[in-house]
């Protein structure tokens, strides 16, 4: 009589993906202050802004969502400099480029 058990499922290791978040665009890195906004300058207010970004395949910021803003000026500003200015290396699954979010942090300070 056979007494071999029979063989069972093959277990295939399992391999994580590769995942590299979005990074700065070097060629950018100087465009990732916006401007201060006219009241918060009027006021002679300093500020901080974090944000979270969405960044495209393209490596431009798809969507904009506030984490913390001084103020609700400082968190417009932000926002609005991020999509149009901002410009990110994509993240990557094992090399291709996909959609990947970002934490950004902005200061606003007035230099005395």
């Amino acid at each position: 009589a056979d007494t071999d058990p029979l063989p069972g499922p093959r277990i295939e290791p399992t391999i994580e993906p590769v995942r590299i978040g979005p990074k700065v665009d070097p060629r950018y890195a100087s465009a990732m202050q916006p401007a201060y906004p006219l009241d918060m300058a009027r006021d002679e207010k300093d500020g901080k802004v974090t944000v979270r970004v969405l960044v495209g395949v393209d490596g431009r910021v798809k969507m904009v969502e506030r984490v913390s803003a001084t103020s609700d000026s400082f968190f417009e500003a932000t926002r609005r400099h991020a999509i149009t200015k901002w410009r990110f290396k994509p993240a990557t699954v094992d090399g291709a480029p996909v959609e990947g979010w970002r934490e950004m942090s902005v200061r606003f300070e007035m230099k005395a």
